[in-house]
């Protein structure tokens, strides 16, 4: 594993751990391999479920709604137990019907799951809302790897080199789509905000579960953005393992969850630039992902 630094012209600065040429985000647990290769070997139950969502793409709204339908409560469930940021004491420790979530790769999670064992929720959104999303996150954090403007953090974002999903949106989201096992289910981050019941009935079928309208629909208010983000601030205990980067350890998860709010942080040159790297990136790749760019 090798701590990699890079400095620009505009001085922004980018750190992240290198392994077998891939880069991680410098909070993935000790040398990477170690981590990697626990993670690949771990026992799956039939029960498991594992949210493998790119980062800022609604990692925790979908968390919360998983939680909820396999809980039949209503109640807030926090922050989900990383694969790649906690320590595989604490997650030895967890109780089925287990819940994980990562922001690995697909090639990356455990090799049971792939020949089909438990149970993977995905949500894509636009990646131009996610750049957004991803650059304030940063920058409301202590030191997680990039300390910068916008700008600089957009070039990093659409290379190889970016550690939020083991390089750019484009290859994280081919690993998804070359995923042949049928264990995966997809949600649309745009059609889940629009059509929310919907989606959480569709959602409860897959994790086979089963409950009456009443109950999905009660699931389906208490997971509108507005309530999430009330309940994380006055719910989400205090923990060791993010204060160094966030105040008390409360992770700043929630800020608007808007679709389209790129077009606050985007200049015109920016999103065009964008949009002929995108159509570029999804010929050359043959991706089949289209999301809606509002």
């Amino acid at each position: 594993m090798e701590l990699v630094t890079m400095v620009d012209e505009q001085d922004n600065r980018y750190t992240f751990k290198r392994y077998q040429g891939y880069p991680f985000n410098k909070e993935v647990v000790g040398n990477v391999r170690d981590q990697l290769d626990k993670i690949a070997n771990y026992d799956i139950k039939t029960d498991d479920v594992v949210l493998c969502v790119f980062p800022k793409s609604g990692t925790h709204w979908l968390y919360n709604t998983v939680m909820m339908l396999r809980s039949g409560s209503l109640k807030y469930h926090g922050t989900p137990v990383g694969m790649e940021f906690n320590d595989f004491d604490d997650i030895e420790k967890m109780q089925s019907p287990r819940m994980f979530a990562s922001h690995l790769r697909f090639r990356f999670l455990p090799e049971q799951m792939k020949l089909g064992k438990g149970k993977i929720v995905t949500i894509t959104r636009n990646p131009k809302d996610i750049v957004v999303s991803l650059y304030h996150m940063l920058q409301s954090m202590g030191d997680i790897g990039y300390q910068g403007t916008f700008e600089g953090f957009l070039k990093r974002y659409v290379t190889e080199e970016c550690f939020m999903g083991n390089g750019s949106w484009f290859s994280w989201i081919k690993d998804m789509e070359e995923w042949k096992s049928p264990n995966l289910f997809s949600l649309s981050y745009h059609d889940f905000k629009q059509n929310t019941f919907e989606n959480v009935v569709k959602l409860a079928k897959f994790l086979e579960v089963d409950h009456d309208e009443k109950f999905l629909r009660s699931v389906s208010q208490s997971v509108q953005f507005d309530n999430l983000k009330e309940s994380h601030k006055v719910s989400t205990q205090l923990g060791d393992r993010w204060k160094h980067l966030s105040e008390g350890g409360r992770l700043p998860i929630y800020r608007k969850g808007n679709v389209g709010e790129w077009k606050n942080m985007f200049t015109v040159a920016q999103s065009e630039e964008f949009d002929m790297l995108f159509k570029e990136k999804v010929e050359k790749l043959g991706l089949k992902i289209k999301p809606k760019f509002e």
